[in-house]
């Protein structure tokens, strides 16, 4: 009888580690928050269109973190204005999970992006290409939107992963990127103006953000649900050699 339960207490205990009663907010699991990097523009061009992207979806659950920089002119209000000397302390001390320099003035994303990625959140935040790849081993879900007029997006239908694409699905298309280290990169053409280039941002993050809710809706499989096959072919093997 001790054995007996000292067994199952084992197993309910490891039930417990793998199964937490508490999976964050719609069931998501700590540590795979998604990160969207709005790419392709110029850096004020990017955080007027994203912000008037975000005004037309009052009801979503992303967030829009800040930034942190050193350009005193700065109006935009995705940015958080800091002196160069507190901007190198904060970087000295890692509070930084990216930084880079444009016109002799100072960009950074602050460390509390990380926590709202543990916490399993989805954070977008505007930001040039040559910062995603800093960015990369930030959280579990890396997806990139690319703005671009309608000439360069007919260009990106050349690429190999448009071409993967064409020749193997979009649903397979996006296992094997899944399973590559490049971020899932997303071409949004627009009409070359501002108002079509925010309708074309508002469209895509409302598909993701649907595309998210039914991924963090779906149930995992369950291990009792597989097919016992191991033990089917050992009763067939006995019966068998009884037959014989």
């Amino acid at each position: 009888m001790e054995g007996t339960r000292g067994r199952r207490d084992c197993a309910e205990a490891n039930h417990s580690r793998k199964s937490p009663s508490s999976l964050g907010r719609r069931g998501r699991l700590p540590g795979i928050g998604c990160l969207v990097v709005v790419t392709g523009l110029q850096l004020a061009t990017l955080d007027l269109i994203l912000t008037a992207a975000r005004r037309r979806m009052p009801n979503t659950e992303f967030e829009f973190p800040n930034r942190i920089t050193t350009r005193r002119s700065s109006s935009s209000d995705a940015e958080l204005v800091v002196t160069r000397r507190l901007f190198r302390q904060i970087e000295h001390e890692g509070g930084f999970v990216a930084t880079w320099q444009s016109d002799g003035q100072r960009f950074g994303l602050p460390d509390s992006l990380r926590k709202l990625l543990l916490d399993g959140r989805t954070a977008v935040i505007a930001a040039p290409s040559e910062v995603v790849d800093e960015l990369r081993g930030i959280g579990a879900d890396l997806r990139v939107i690319r703005l671009t007029c309608r000439l360069d997006a007919a260009l990106a239908s050349l690429t190999p992963r448009a071409c993967l694409r064409r020749i193997v699905g979009p649903r397979l298309a996006r296992r094997l990127e899944a399973r590559s280290l490049a971020p899932r990169t997303d071409v949004i053409p627009y009409a070359g103006d501002i108002p079509s280039a925010i309708q074309a941002l508002t469209d895509r993050m409302a598909r993701l953000e649907h595309e998210l809710l039914s991924l963090a809706s779906t149930p995992p499989p369950q291990a009792g649900s597989q097919t016992p096959t191991k033990g089917i072919r050992g009763r067939r093997a006995s019966a068998t050699a009884a037959a014989l």
